[in-house]
């Protein structure tokens, strides 16, 4: 590669409840994908109720990785987000961390000035990742909430997303809080759209059109793309559901987004 080339963007995209005791794992790539020391990372509270907590839990660990340079970006509403106050933030910064909480906060962010900053700064280089709330914005349709054990319409809020991943949906804390029904319900909804489930301490790092699964658990993935959907009259009534393709990803397991197909990767360090 040329010297003023530089790698495309890369997303690591957290299920939530990341290891942030060890000084190892996730984070610790995301921090080496970031440039290690030299590293200028970005962290967005927007999502959670306690910013200042999160905001010391993170320095902590991101200092202890080597980084000197974290900064804070916090939102307070739309005026913000579409401000020209955080551009140069982010034209210096080499990763954005997007924290978890509640994923419907983060609606203040999608189409605003900072998303379009970030989205094109992918192209530069830029590193983005996200955990629980911070992950499912990823996608161009973000799941906003919804429980229960069926296939239904009721089963699943979603919202527009971020964009950075196109025709994804992706969950997040995922075989802990035992959402795979909220997951197909919401594939159901959009089969264009491929889902993607994580658990915890589990994240996929999305680069040359796939995806490389790092951590302890496992990505799950849901493709309805050739699938039958029979949508019943009301929205809590069940879906019925045909010919859904669904893979289990442990660490090392790699998806290309291209094939939709699935691939055991070569054997290598947990993260």
């Amino acid at each position: 590669m040329p010297e003023d080339k530089k790698p495309p963007g890369r997303l690591l995209i957290i299920g939530g409840a990341e290891d942030r005791c060890c000084g190892a794992g996730l984070l610790q790539r995301f921090v080496e994908l970031c440039g290690g020391e030299a590293a200028r990372i970005v962290l967005i509270t927007t999502a959670s109720d306690a910013p200042d907590e999160v905001l010391a839990e993170y320095e902590r660990v991101f200092r202890k990785l080597g980084v000197d340079h974290l900064s804070e970006l916090r939102l307070h509403g739309r005026s913000d987000a579409d401000s020209d106050d955080f551009a140069d933030l982010l034209s210096t910064a080499t990763g954005v961390f997007i924290s978890g909480g509640d994923q419907s906060k983060l609606r203040t962010l999608v189409g605003s000035r900072i998303n379009d900053i970030i989205a094109d700064r992918l192209s530069d280089g830029l590193v983005v990742a996200g955990t629980s709330a911070g992950a499912t914005a990823m996608g161009r349709t973000m799941i906003l909430g919804g429980t229960g054990p069926e296939v239904a319409a009721a089963a699943v809020r979603t919202g527009p997303g971020l964009g950075f991943v196109p025709e994804t949906l992706i969950d997040m804390h995922f075989g802990e809080r035992g959402r795979l029904p909220r997951l197909l319900s919401g594939v159901a909804m959009a089969p264009e759209h491929l889902g993607i489930g994580l658990d915890e301490n589990t994240g996929v790092l999305v680069e040359d059109g796939g995806f490389e699964v790092l951590g302890t658990g496992v990505a799950t993935v849901v493709d309805a793309e050739d699938a039958t959907v029979v949508h019943p009259a009301g929205e809590y009534d069940p879906i019925t559901l045909f010919g859904v393709r669904l893979h289990l990803l442990p660490h090392g397991c790699r998806f290309d987004f291209r094939t939709r197909a699935p691939a055991i990767g070569p054997a290598h360090d947990r993260y």
